[in-house]
């Protein structure tokens, strides 16, 4: 059935949860109610995710590290009739909701670039996604999904954990994300596809030795630098990408990526609008008669995908607009640079301006950051403002908020 870490669960565990689950009484009638999770136990976890997906129910998933005050939050922020947090025994009971009309999976948005918004999607519209992704995944089902994280979010879950399970292979669900234990558990499956975020993926490629080699990789959620990606490039059998937004899951997959904006071929089942290279617009996808605009700025050429930018991040400098991954290759492409964000605040008289937070493995004055953008980048690229940094703060997600960053204006 599938691994988490290294303890393997088969299908008779999971039919032995599912008559737990339907002797107790607060999930007896779960198709129609609308259950938030937070449990730290990813099997009961994942076995409590396909009993009410069977059942028609809906579900809440909440990362386990929030604590208790803020789940309750986020589960009745989500309409959620109980939250089970620790357990799936001890329910807490929220506000009485009216009963769910039809069974949905509750997802988060990133909040990149605000607060974040819940996002419902039926059952039925996840069963067409996974039959569209699995359909053009270049993987069989003797490769095995190696998910490094978190199944809470629609990237490990979907695409990970049950995309892998419609292959009819047995998923690999690790928790632990010491690298070294990761690649531990990589080495044990050889014909594997690893799902994991830019950061951790970077992290590994610095630390395989012996000239081992990853087979597939998969890169989701945010633009992958340059220079990982090249690193990734070439360790690795294949670097696919995929891209997607909450309210409709995956979209579009790259099956061999050159370029981390490429972010590959639109799935069978959806439309894909954008502009051209020259002349780029928001990123619009057309999903079973629902129109979903993106925010996102891209365009596609040959077929495939490509994006630049949030529209919210893209930093417009006396009308020329200046796309953050590009200043971002740059400042990465300096040896003393580890890793580089690039986001815009507000100067009270000429508007918004480019700045940069940076983590160098050795000393470099901002004179030498400049002088050294000044060889790539037009002026109005250039950050006004560079802050160096022990460590660039990220999301739960492992994502940046290039919002959160620029809050407040340039003196």
């Amino acid at each position: 059935m599938f691994f988490v870490n290294d303890h393997y669960y088969t299908l008779e565990d999971l039919e032995r949860q599912y008559t737990v689950f339907e002797n107790t009484p607060h999930l007896r009638d779960c198709g129609n109610r609308r259950l938030a999770v937070c449990m730290p136990d990813v099997f009961q976890w994942l076995a409590l995710c396909l009993f009410v997906r069977r059942n028609g129910g809906s579900i809440v998933p909440i990362h386990p590290s929030v604590p208790k005050e803020g789940a309750i939050r986020m589960a009745s922020s989500a309409g959620s009739h109980i939250l089970l947090y620790g357990n799936a025994h001890t329910p807490i009971e929220l506000t009485e909701q009216k009963n769910a009309r039809e069974g949905v999976l509750v997802q988060m948005s990133s909040g990149t670039t605000g607060a974040p918004k819940c996002i419902e999607r039926s059952w039925d519209s996840i069963e067409l996604e996974l039959e569209s992704y699995v359909s053009v995944l270049p993987a069989d089902h003797q490769t095995i999904s190696v998910v490094a994280c978190p199944v809470t979010h629609s990237y490990g879950l979907i695409c990970g954990v049950f995309a892998c399970l419609r292959r009819g292979a047995e998923p690999v669900i690790l928790t632990n994300m010491n690298p070294k234990y990761v690649l531990k558990k990589i080495k044990e499956h050889p014909k594997h596809i690893l799902y994991g975020a830019p950061a951790l993926l970077h992290t590994l490629t610095l630390l395989i030795r012996n000239g081992e080699r990853f087979d597939c990789v998969m890169t989701s959620g945010t633009l992958m630098p340059s220079g990982w990606l090249e690193s990734l490039k070439c360790i690795s059998n294949r670097v696919l990408q995929q891209y997607g937004c909450s309210e409709a899951g995956c979209v579009a997959i790259h099956p061999n990526v050159s370029d981390s904006r490429e972010m590959g071929y639109p799935l069978p089942h959806v439309k894909i609008e954008a502009g051209s290279k020259e002349n780029p617009s928001e990123i619009i996808i057309r999903d079973t008669g629902k129109t979903i605009f993106t925010k996102d700025l891209g365009y596609m050429e040959d077929g495939v995908l490509s994006f630049l930018a949030r529209m919210d991040d893209t930093i417009n400098v006396a009308g020329l607009n200046v796309y953050p991954q590009e200043v971002e290759d740059v400042l990465m492409a300096e040896p003393r640079v580890a890793e580089a964000v690039v986001y815009k605040k507000i100067h009270p008289l000429s508007g918004e301006r480019v700045c940069a937070q940076y983590v160098c493995t050795q000393p470099i004055e901002e004179q030498e950051l400049r002088e050294w953008c000044r060889e790539y980048l037009a002026p109005y690229q250039i950050p006004m403002e560079f802050i160096q940094k022990e460590e660039i703060e990220k999301l739960p997600n492992g994502k940046i908020s290039r919002k959160r960053l620029g809050e407040g204006v340039l003196a």
